[in-house]
């Protein structure tokens, strides 16, 4: 297998044609026809649905695409890491936020990097929490802001706040608990709106932990949502409570469409940290980029400016 039939994958699988791809890279469409060809015959399976429509990655395609991205990225890193840099930090770095946390650091996180390494190309992936891990082990991902939640040995935690969750519900919940703090009772005592189990690892898994503690069955579930912005309309719809942080409903709660209680039971909040692979190699790039997101994180919570949080001492 060459790196050239990887960039060549990659352009095909993007494009959705090889005439497309053909012209993106420069080669012949045969050229290009045969080497997919190739490609596929070493791996013993088929990446592409081929059509009068055109073509399209298939099942496996999609899985070989993902090892691939993070192949090509590896590489260039690799030869960034090398590079004479004189003095100034430059390079690449892909950075994941779950979608309970994107809302609250995402702008100060871009910020902070465009002011601090304006040489850096930061991209910043917002991502269900059940995808999260698999990027970092296949390389697409550099960090994660993450809860150790099932994390696998090979991917390396280190932990910065912790962060409360909150029973959320429509203001004009005739059901709804009395103003101030509930009980973990409480807050399951109706079915709720929350993430599969597959991208639980935020919130879902932390209450169904937590109910566990205390000798209790998961929590029922009225409908799985894996979107925040969804999640939150349902519960505004009064389809059921959730139970989540409260950076993500600071708006509707100021507006009076959703109302929010903390917890008086121990153990409902979620811990925070970074997360990368301890099996890739720690470049200065992916070092200084973590410091960075600690100390905006940090900052937030000194600030207040993350409601609800608590630092960590640093390990």
């Amino acid at each position: 297998m060459e790196i050239r039939q990887l960039k060549y994958f990659v352009a095909v699988a993007d494009a959705g044609s090889l005439s497309a791809a053909a012209r993106k890279v420069l080669i012949a469409q045969s050229a290009l026809s045969k080497q997919m060809s190739a490609l596929e015959a070493e791996l013993g399976v088929t990446l592409f649905h081929r059509g009068n429509s055109g073509i399209a990655i298939n099942e496996a395609g999609k899985v070989f695409y993902e090892y691939a991205l993070g192949i090509l990225k590896q590489l260039r890193d690799a030869k960034a890491a090398v590079l004479p840099g004189h003095g100034v930090l430059t390079g690449s770095i892909v950075v994941a936020l779950p979608q309970s946390v994107s809302p609250i650091v995402a702008l100060p996180l871009l910020q902070a990097v465009g002011r601090t390494y304006p040489q850096v190309e930061l991209q910043l992936n917002e991502e269900l929490t059940g995808n999260l891990v698999d990027q970092l082990i296949r390389g697409s991902v550099d960090i994660a802001l993450f809860t150790p939640s099932g994390l696998p040995a090979e991917v390396s935690f280190t932990p910065l706040i912790e962060e409360d969750l909150y029973l959320i519900h429509h203001a004009h919940d005739p059901e709804a608990p009395s103003p101030g703090e509930v009980t973990l009772a409480q807050g399951v005592a109706r079915p709720l709106v929350f993430p599969s189990r597959a991208h639980s690892h935020s919130t879902r898994a932390i209450v169904d932990q937590a109910l566990e503690q205390q000798q209790r069955a998961p929590a029922a579930v009225a409908m799985e949502v894996n979107s925040v912005y969804i999640l939150k309309s349902a519960v505004e719809a009064g389809i059921g409570p959730t139970i989540m942080p409260l950076n993500l409903v600071l708006r509707e709660v100021a507006e009076g469409r959703l109302e929010a209680h903390p917890f008086a039971a121990p153990g409902v909040f979620r811990t925070l940290g970074i997360c990368t692979c301890g099996t890739r190699p720690a470049s200065n790039l992916r070092t200084l980029i973590a410091q960075l997101i600690t100390q905006v994180v940090h900052d937030m919570c000194r600030s207040g400016e993350w409601p609800s949080t608590r630092l960590l001492p640093a390990p």
